[in-house]
């Protein structure tokens, strides 16, 4: 765990996790967005994070976002962490709105934050290669308020349906500035993209917290001026809970990495992560393949096999009724 006491983990972990929604059981076998899920092993990609998380910050500066709907798995799930350290939005608004909401509530707590935004849809082979680049990346942002640093995964073969960075050259340094972002591109570009040095984006952020304020305020105004009263302090729980049920209900659904960082180029780094088997299991054909993998894993070694049947990820799911949740907003005691 690293020793600053001003570095905040957020955990992005709203997602439905619409693409892959026919592939991902939670422990009872019952469909589930991939975070929750069991694939392939003994613990969701939560747990994971959760793990991950917390060799970099204690709990009481681990931030998870989650979505009201999916209450009955975050519960359990994240029971380690202080009720007001669970914020929860109403409805899924985009990675934008998913980030700003926390980040005022880190900031408001702490007005000198940094943080590192953790995706909670990833799988990793090696913890240990990606913690390193974490910490180094942190250790070497350049300006803390006013530069930003994501982690850039050296690709292992030509990956179509990710996003690209492209670094400008700066020496042998790990860290260099970014050139432009390549959203997806075509197979030709990917190739050519690959051969060029061009990296994965991992879409794990390291920022000060008012620089990311000023980004917003900057880029998205509107966006800012509806959440900024949010946490002011002269809200409590229920109060909070209200507000953003209102504020949900009339917000546009904006993506952080088009809305804010392709703008933003010229204050944005990279660092780049070393092969460490990282893969975002947001498609079907990545999910399938990281099953396949963990299932001929668990076949060498028994003692890794998940507390389900060895197939069941692969079944079209079962239609389950949808579950009520009476409370919105952030979760009980979340004030700021």
């Amino acid at each position: 765990m690293l020793s600053n006491h001003h570095i905040w983990v957020v955990i992005l972990a709203a997602g439905e996790g619409e693409r892959v929604k026919g592939l991902t059981r939670d422990r009872l076998g019952l469909p589930a967005p991939k975070q929750y899920s069991l694939i392939g092993s003994n613990s969701t990609p939560l747990e994971a994070t959760l793990e991950r998380a917390g060799r970099i910050a204690p709990p009481e500066r681990i931030v998870a976002v989650v979505a009201r709907q999916h209450r009955r798995w975050w519960a359990t799930e994240l029971a380690s962490l202080s009720p007001r350290n669970v914020i929860v939005q109403p409805e899924n608004r985009g990675t934008a709105a998913g980030i700003l909401l926390p980040l005022l509530w880190v900031t408001g707590n702490d007005p000198d934050a940094r943080l590192v935004i953790l995706p909670s849809d990833h799988g990793v082979a090696s913890e240990d290669t990606l913690h390193n680049a974490i910490t180094n990346a942190i250790a070497s942002v350049p300006r803390s308020n006013s530069e930003m640093v994501l982690l850039g995964v050296q690709p292992e073969t030509p990956e179509t349906g990710y996003g690209w960075i492209v670094p400008k050259p700066w020496g042998e340094s790990r860290l260099r500035p970014i050139a432009c972002f390549r959203e997806k591109p075509d197979p030709t570009t990917t190739a050519a993209l690959f051969e060029q040095g061009a990296l994965l984006n991992s879409f794990i952020l390291i920022a000060g917290g008012r620089f990311l304020l000023d980004m917003f305020e900057t880029s998205l105004p509107q966006l800012w001026r509806s959440f900024q009263p949010v946490f002011d302090g002269t809200r409590n729980g229920s109060r909070i809970e209200q507000d953003l049920a209102r504020l949900y209900d009339s917000v546009p659904t904006l993506d952080f990495s088009k809305d804010l960082l392709e703008q933003s180029t010229d204050s944005l780094w990279v660092h780049s992560v070393p092969e460490c088997g990282w893969l975002d299991l947001g498609t079907p054909e990545r999910l399938t393949s990281r099953l396949i993998a963990e299932s001929q894993k668990s076949r060498k070694d028994p003692t890794q096999q998940p507390n389900r049947g060895p197939t069941r990820a692969l079944q079209p799911p079962p239609r389950v009724p949808e579950t009520t949740e009476a409370a919105v907003g952030v979760a009980p005691h979340a004030t700021a």
